[in-house]
């Protein structure tokens, strides 16, 4: 699991803040929960990079792991003093409070630490999404063109790539329609030939009804299933929601499924599939559902969730549904836009995984993979958990989930084909991989 998949709470709308630094007797401000810390370097120094992951804030900040310390102390009760007695107690060096104060000063006006003025930000930023009737692309312009002239020309680029499948999107279907398609969510930059290799291979089948889709909530709400009623936006204009099934899928949770839908204003995990699936089939994209999906690991560290009686009760009930759809004659696709290992210092590991580790991991991986493409839910779960994993594979609760429901809708008859694995370095140090891959019944 890596920094951007560590389990944050919601945050908090009621518009309690606490002041800002006033000196070094009074209660300092929490440093906010919802931040990444990304290590880097310095001029040869470690250093780590606080950035936002609410979006409050353009800002950020760069502190040595001594400031990094100071900071995690600020719990929003300790006084400078309290900070600067515990930071003497952990490392035997001498701080003093008055520069505690100065560093809280500083990470208060960066907009880092929770005040009137964040509060004020967040009321404002969800209010804004909750107004809208459509999820903004929150991503367009830095991660993906916003003219759809240069998203072509991006696209065809990863599609023509020495890694991707060398040659463009069907022009027309020559398949049935496909039951479930695997792709990243890793930055085009670095991933887009293998979300080439999952499209043009999507781009030969059928177009589907409707399409259930389900990424990854890198900040890990409450909901293990988080539901939009919001149409998402892209350069080809907006992807519809399905409002009929949508309704169906609500009814079969035990929770508002909308009760965490903040998550949706900023993860970036279904939006790039938005973009490529409005890219494929323009106007005549099929309307979808999209649903992110929180961490299990919470509820079942080293077991299959089908052992949690919620959660296997929602995971029946939502598997009857699209069955229930499925045999009335509509063509269902279960889309997971997920990522698997995350290993090295930018997720928390000493250091950079050497190649016999890089190699060991994608051994890991593919065998992981082999029980996915066989449907084989419970066993690609434990395969993952089996060493706490030590992988990190961000997307495990989203295959899981839609490995359920591809048995549910195939009765089990049918199996998958990958496309592509692959590993591309973090600038921050370590290795992400991921795949591509399609599901087929095996009686179309």
């Amino acid at each position: 699991m890596s920094p951007t998949d560590i389990p944050l709470p919601a945050p908090d709308v009621s518009g309690a803040g606490v002041p800002p630094p006033q000196g070094t007797g009074s209660g300092l401000p929490c440093l906010r929960s919802s931040l990444e810390a990304v290590p880097t370097e310095h001029e040869g120094e470690p250093m780590f990079l606080l950035r936002d992951l609410e979006g409050l804030t353009q800002k950020s900040a760069a502190l040595a792991p001594g400031g990094m310390l100071i900071a995690s102390l600020m719990d929003g009760k300790r006084t400078a003093l309290e900070i600067a007695a515990l930071f003497a107690k952990s490392t035997g060096a001498e701080l003093k409070a008055d520069l505690v104060a100065k560093l809280a000063a500083e990470l208060s006006d960066a907009d880092l630490l929770e005040t009137p003025r964040t509060a004020r930000l967040r009321r404002q930023a969800l209010q804004e999404f909750k107004d809208s009737g459509t999820r903004k692309a929150w991503h367009q312009g830095p991660a993906y063109p916003a003219d759809v002239l240069e998203l072509a020309k991006s696209f065809g680029e990863h599609l023509r790539d020495p890694k991707g499948p060398g040659k463009d999107l069907a022009p027309e279907p020559t398949a049935p329609a496909a039951l479930g398609l695997f792709a990243p969510h890793i930055d085009f930059s670095r991933g887009g030939p293998s979300y080439a290799w999952a499209y043009q291979a999507l781009s030969e089948t059928r177009p589907p009804d409707a399409v259930v889709a389900l990424g990854v909530s890198h900040m890990a709400p409450k909901s293990p299933w988080v539901l939009t009623r919001k149409s998402y936006e892209t350069p080809h204009g907006p992807l519809a929601v399905d409002m009929g099934l949508y309704d169906d899928l609500r009814k079969a949770l035990w929770y508002d499924p909308l009760e965490d839908e903040w998550v949706h204003r900023m993860e970036h995990s279904l939006e790039f599939q938005a973009v490529w699936l409005k890219h494929l089939w323009r106007d005549k994209a099929p309307a979808w559902v999209p649903i992110l999906v929180s961490s299990f690991e919470r509820f079942c560290p080293d077991r299959p969730p089908s052992c949690i009686p919620t959660v296997e009760g929602a995971l029946v009930r939502i598997g009857e549904v699209l069955k229930a759809r499925a045999d009335s004659g509509a063509r269902i696709l279960i889309l997971a836009g997920v990522d698997l290992a995350h290993v090295g210092p930018r997720f928390g590991d000493s250091e950079n995984p050497t190649p016999e580790a890089e190699a060991r991991i994608e051994a890991e991986d593919r065998s992981s993979l082999g029980l996915a493409l066989s449907l084989k839910a419970d066993e690609f779960y434990l395969s993952v958990v089996k060493d706490g994993n030590k992988r990190r594979v961000c997307g495990l609760s989203a295959v899981y989930t839609a490995l359920r429901w591809m048995s549910a809708v195939s009765g089990g008859k049918a199996s998958g084909r990958l496309l592509s694995y692959g590993q591309a370095p973090d600038p921050m140090g370590g290795i992400v991989s991921y795949s591509a891959a399609i599901f087929r019944d095996v009686v179309s």
